[in-house]
């Protein structure tokens, strides 16, 4: 019988990789009573030897995970995909855009094993629709498959990690926002506790937070097989906090190994470049270090305790929020003119947000600006308003719509509206009698700056390398100024909205 367990739970391994793991010895312990014998099994790499060993206690482990009321079990996907089993195409399941790109890790699995990752996440989409970015969920899938039966169990085990709903734990990030917030609070980590590796990454990359947005690949895509299966042997007992651990040992030893071959020679690069010199040292990291080492450097380190790291992923959260950062955004924008006003011509309705303190709502096409040539002519319509997130949320309209006296009909509407009360805000400048061309001044933009609100003043004027602005009183908006009258441009954003009814 356990020869057979064995056996079935190694179906998708490639052994002629595996070097002393055996296959086909027996369990031995694989129920634990006491937390701190199994906190212990779990760190000195007790399973390690022993594949069916490691998979019944993984069972287990997986098993006792408090779970939300409705979770996918094997029997939900034997229903879906059947008993496929290792030949499936991998092109027959394509990963799902949460995943964000990232590819399967081999991690001594048979080739034709790719393909039943793919179908296990695949099947995953169609149960969580509420996961919109888990780039992490490939390499946990493909361990996951090493000690499971089939491809149905390796799929309800990964259920389980996602529908976790344990106060206080978490397994997986599944949104952008919990992504993020997490390569921030990685960041800080980095800063307090390895303060050697941080000084080397201000040194030699242009943009630090982007090599820290790789900190999970590292652990969960990056390691080598034999280190990341002793990752997820703790990870299981101990939860997330450990991979923040294996993570700062990692760059510990990174920065020990550039330190000793690059000397006192250290140049600035591409961020891209640094990103992918870590990325060949976790590859390569058994070359120098061993997993024994790189635990025993992780659990040296006096970490915060997983309250306190709760409540400073959860700080970066509201941070995140506060800036209107909670998806992915397709593409950056650059900081040069030519650039923002060749991104904003691609958007009908946009907002201007700096450091999430002020804004505006422009419901323009930015093509516009184009027909008065070079010259700086305003547009829009009275659908237009600025507004202010901090100290308090303020939204300021046109002007027209508290004060309609300020405007009549124009008589070259087909059904002129007798009360100015109720002419629409779509409609553009053109079809109203305004009583001063100041109060319709809605937005401008060409080459040297971007406008928005007119009238003895600019609501807001943003220049042409978007790294200062100001804001004033206008009569268009009849606004105060909606922050500091000049400011330095902490974050630019421009967001998108595509009139469905168009399409």
């Amino acid at each position: 019988m356990t020869q057979v367990m064995a056996a079935d739970c190694g179906m998708f391994v490639d052994w002629s990789q595996m070097g002393d793991v055996s296959h086909d010895a027996a369990p031995g312990k694989t129920e634990y009573k006491d937390l701190k014998e199994l906190k212990q099994h779990a760190r000195s790499g007790q399973w390690a030897k022993n594949h069916s060993q490691r998979s019944a206690v993984y069972q287990q482990l997986l098993k006792a995970l408090p779970c939300r009321t409705v979770t996918p079990d094997a029997a939900v996907y034997r229903d879906i995909v059947g008993n496929s089993n290792s030949k499936c195409n991998p092109s027959a399941y394509p990963l799902p855009d949460f995943v964000d790109g990232t590819a399967v890790p081999c991690y001594c699995l048979k080739a034709e094993s790719v393909g039943s990752v793919h179908a296990v996440i695949s099947c995953i989409a169609g149960q969580f629709p509420d996961i919109s970015h888990c780039p992490s969920l490939p390499a946990v899938t493909a361990l996951l498959l090493h000690w499971s039966a089939d491809e149905a169990q390796c799929f309800e085990s990964v259920s389980r990690m996602l529908a976790c709903n344990e106060p206080g734990r978490r397994l997986l990030d599944q949104t952008f926002l919990a992504y993020q917030s997490a390569c921030m609070t990685f960041g800080d980590l980095v800063h307090k506790y390895c303060p050697a590796a941080h000084k080397l990454m201000v040194a030699t990359a242009t943009d630090v937070l982007e090599v820290y947005s790789d900190w999970q690949r590292w652990v969960l895509g990056d390691l080598p097989f034999s280190f990341a299966a002793r990752v997820m042997d703790i990870y299981l007992v101990e939860g997330y906090k450990v991979l923040y651990r294996v993570a700062l040992a990692i760059l510990k030893f990174y920065r020990k190994q550039r330190s000793a071959t690059a000397g006192s020679a250290l140049t600035k690069q591409d961020s891209a470049a640094v990103r992918s010199d870590i990325q060949a040292f976790v590859q390569n990291i058994g070359k120098s270090v061993t997993p024994e080492k790189l635990l025993e450097k992780a659990f040296s380190i006096r970490l915060f305790s997983r309250k306190e790291i709760m409540l400073l992923q959860l700080a970066n959260e509201k941070s995140l929020q506060q800036k209107g950062i909670t998806v992915k955004q397709k593409s950056y924008f650059h900081k040069n003119m030519n650039t923002a006003v060749f991104n904003i011509d691609n958007n009908q309705k946009c907002f201007l947000s700096s450091k999430s303190v002020c804004g505006a709502f422009l419901s323009t096409d930015w093509e516009e600006r184009k027909r008065g040539g070079n010259k700086l002519s305003f547009f829009g319509t009275g659908e237009c308003f600025v507004f202010r997130m901090k100290p308090e949320m303020e939204r300021y309209e046109w002007v027209v719509i508290k004060h309609p006296e300020l405007a009549n009909a124009s008589q070259s509407l087909e059904k002129p509206a007798t009360d100015p009360s109720h002419l629409s805000p779509f409609l553009s400048a053109r079809h109203f009698n305004l009583n001063s061309r100041n109060t319709s001044m809605f937005m401008a933009g060409n080459i040297d700056s971007i406008i928005i609100g007119g009238g003895e003043g600019n609501a807001l004027y943003i220049d042409s390398e978007l790294n200062h602005g100001r804001t004033e009183h206008c009569l268009t908006f009849d606004n105060p100024p909606l922050c500091a009258e000049s400011f330095q441009i902490a974050l630019l954003e421009v967001w998108g909205f595509k009139d469905a009814m168009a399409s």
